[in-house]
Parts: structure tokens; C-alpha cells; sequence
């Protein structure tokens, strides 16, 4: 596994340079405008590091933390940081386990108990709740067997090896994991945002690709397991971007706000289909990411208020 966090090359426009930065916005565009059944084949067979994006999930968190005391970054370079962290937790929590390893990262990203009982007591348990769903790896992930003898103690907090998510993060070099000659990129990929309107009318139309796409796998063809992958990536595109929207903050004089909306709007009513309910929970831990930040910059960006979202679950 490799945490390559800084940019690595300057890109050659500015889409390159978007892509660069925004994970989710790098997979997706495999797809292109009018992507193919053998897209959305690929885009489900693909196997991103979900370890390598938990550790740099938590890796820009914790620099917008250390940020936060520093004079000479501004908001625009938190925000940016903030939603790259998010970008990389969407991927965790989205993508389906193929392997240990995604078990590994999955179960490293969801909250401890300490945690929760922060949570319980400062009243916001709910939202505990969704980020423990969201990074759900399924019952039936069986994580690696520890290398402990039957005689061990029952009781007794042997350790269990694997992946350690604490020990990656400590590993890092520093919390300053951009130069500061690389803080006015960081702006600019902040500054340019997202559009929100484009994203979610793709959403809009991969869920619509996903339903036919399961309707039609259930019809008995040598296609089915075929027809099935591609209903299945179109479903995790259809997620990916929404949680685009999710964690990029809604700017102000724009339509975000309203695209930010919609998208709770969508996924609510994607309750009352088959998805998986840790793909709905990922949504709604994305929007928690860039909210604190966005509420500091009033002139910036807009807060926006999902006042039905918590009811919802």
C-alpha cells in the first residue's frame, strides 16, 4: 500500500487537475457521458485500495485539524481538505468487500465505542449510528483468523493482527502532508467546486440504469451474471455521486444548495428498493464533512439545513 498524499505532477488542464485531487471524480470518469454496459462491468470489477483511502481519509481530516491553527491557510485550502477526506471515506464505505484487506478498512473506519459514547452523550447518537452503518463490511465478511493458541485466555485482550489504521496515520512523517507551494492548488480545486447540477442528474440517470439493469438480470440469458455486474456498478456509480455532492460544501449564489436537497430527496427514496442500507448511510455520513467548516465561511459558502434527513433513518 502506498500513501502518496501530496499531488504528485502538475496536471495539464484544469479537469486534469480536478480529477487529480477528487477520488470519486477519477473513477467516474471512466464512464463518460454515455458509458456502455462493459463501463459499468469495469467500474464494478475494479478494486480501488479501500486501505490506502482509509489512511488518507484520515490523513487530510487530520491536517484540516492542523490547519485550523494555522495563519496562512485559509478556508478554501480546509475546505479542500475536508472534501478529499470525504472523498476518500465515500470510497471506503461505498465500495463492496472483495477481499480481507476492504474488511480491514471498512471495519478500521467506523467509529469505536469511545466515540459513540461521546456521541450518546452530547445527544448526536444518531449520527454514530449512520457512520457505524455506513462502514458496515456485511455479516457474512469474516475478518483474518488471529494468530492465537486455543489455550489463550478467553478474557484476556490478546492482540489480533491486521491492518491498523492508528499505526498508519502515526507512521506518516508529518500532518502537513501539502507543501506550501502546493496550498494555492489546493484553493483553486476548492474554488472551482463541483457542479452539483451535472452530478446529480448523472445520479438520476445511473439509478434508473440500475433498476432496469437488476429488472433485466433477473430474466434467465447466458447475460445474467453479466447483465447483474453492470446493475451493480451502476449502482455504486449512482451512489458515488451523490456522496460527490454529499461532501463537497454548497457555495453560495449558486444552485448547490438546492442540488444538496435533491439528493436527500433521492436517496430517501431509494429506502424503499433493494440497496444496501450501508450505501444510504454513506450518503448521509458524507454530508456531516465539510459542514463545520462551511458554517465558518458564511460569505463562502451556505449552510444548508437537512432538517428531515435524521427523521428519515
Amino acid at each position: 500500500m502506498t500513501n502518496k498524499l501530496e499531488f504528485q505532477a502538475v496536471p495539464q488542464d484544469d479537469r486534469e487537475s480536478h480529477e487529480h485531487a477528487d477520488p470519486i471524480m477519477a473513477l467516474l470518469a471512466r464512464l463518460h457521458d454515455d458509458p456502455a454496459i462493459a463501463d459499468m462491468v469495469a467500474l464494478r470489477q475494479s478494486r480501488p485500495d479501500l486501505r490506502d483511502a482509509a489512511v488518507k481519509a484520515v490523513a487530510h481530516r487530520n491536517a484540516y485539524g492542523w490547519s485550523v491553527s494555522q495563519d496562512g491557510i485559509g478556508a478554501l485550502e480546509r475546505i479542500a481538505l475536508l472534501t478529499i477526506a470525504g472523498a476518500h471515506a465515500m470510497i471506503v464505505a461505498i465500495f463492496p468487500v472483495g477481499n480481507l484487506d476492504d474488511v480491514d478498512a471498512k471495519v478500521a473506519m467506523q467509529p469505536n465505542r469511545e466515540w459513540l459514547a461521546n456521541w450518546q452523550g452530547s445527544g448526536d447518537y444518531v449520527r454514530g449510528r449512520i457512520a457505524q452503518a455506513a462502514f458496515s463490511p456485511g455479516q457474512l465478511a469474516v475478518p483474518p483468523q488471529p494468530n492465537v493458541s486455543e489455550r489463550e485466555s478467553a478474557l484476556y485482550p490478546w492482540p489480533v493482527t491486521g491492518f491498523d489504521l492508528d499505526a498508519e496515520i502515526e507512521s506518516l512523517p508529518t500532518r502537513e502532508i501539502y507543501t506550501p507551494e502546493q496550498l494555492p492548488m489546493l484553493a483553486a480545486f476548492a474554488a472551482e467546486g463541483l457542479d452539483m447540477k451535472a452530478a446529480l442528474e448523472k445520479a438520476r440517470d445511473y439509478f434508473a440504469a440500475a433498476d432496469r439493469l437488476f429488472a433485466e438480470a433477473l430474466r434467465p440469458s447466458p447475460a445474467m451474471h453479466r447483465t447483474r455486474l453492470a446493475a451493480e456498478g451502476a449502482l455504486i456509480a449512482a451512489y458515488l455521486s451523490c456522496a460527490q455532492i454529499a461532501v463537497w460544501p454548497a457555495r453560495r449564489g449558486t444552485g448547490d444548495r438546492d442540488a444538496k436537497l435533491a439528493v436527500q430527496e433521492l436517496v430517501n427514496g431509494r429506502a424503499t428498493t433493494d440497496d444496501p442500507l450501508h450505501l444510504q448511510a454513506a450518503i448521509r455520513h458524507g454530508f456531516t464533512f465539510t459542514g463545520t467548516v462551511s458554517r465558518g465561511s458564511p460569505q463562502l459558502f451556505v449552510e444548508v439545513k437537512l432538517s428531515q434527513w435524521v427523521g428519515n433513518v
